[in-house]
């Protein structure tokens, strides 16, 4: 399965993500700290990260940035947690991370647990690719 990094100020977010993810299967890692989250991220990139939107210090979109500078090629998938107004974050996730998925808080874990397995689907001409591969 996939490695996830989870990065929530919310200490019982953060755990009931972890948890739910680590019960489908994925190896997961959280943190309340940007600085953390870089320097774990580094160690070992994950496939995908989830990234509080709104956090004390760097927000989750300073993060990404961070990462993307950081990782590179190896930067994951990202998808945004947040309480914040959606028109809000679909402006500052379009800006830096087209891509990026996002779930508004409070969510029900259903609903996160579809969200990641969807980020985690390869891209679309990934798809292609190995189908037209495998024929």
């Amino acid at each position: 399965m996939a490695q996830v990094l989870i990065v929530d100020d919310t200490d019982i977010v953060r755990r009931a993500i972890e948890l739910a993810l680590r019960r489908m299967g994925h190896a997961a890692v959280s943190t309340c700290d940007a600085g953390e989250a870089l320097a774990l991220a580094r160690r070992n990139p994950p496939d995908l990260a989830l990234l509080d939107f709104r956090m004390p210090g760097m927000d989750g979109a300073t993060l990404f940035q961070e990462l993307r500078a950081a990782l590179g090629e190896r930067c994951p998938r990202v998808l945004f947690v947040s309480a914040s107004p959606p028109d809000e974050v679909a402006r500052e996730v379009e800006r830096i991370a087209p891509a990026a998925g996002y779930v508004r808080k409070p969510f029900h874990l259903d609903d996160l647990v579809r969200a990641v397995g969807e980020a985690l689907q390869p891209a679309e001409p990934a798809r292609r690719a190995l189908a037209e591969g495998s024929t």
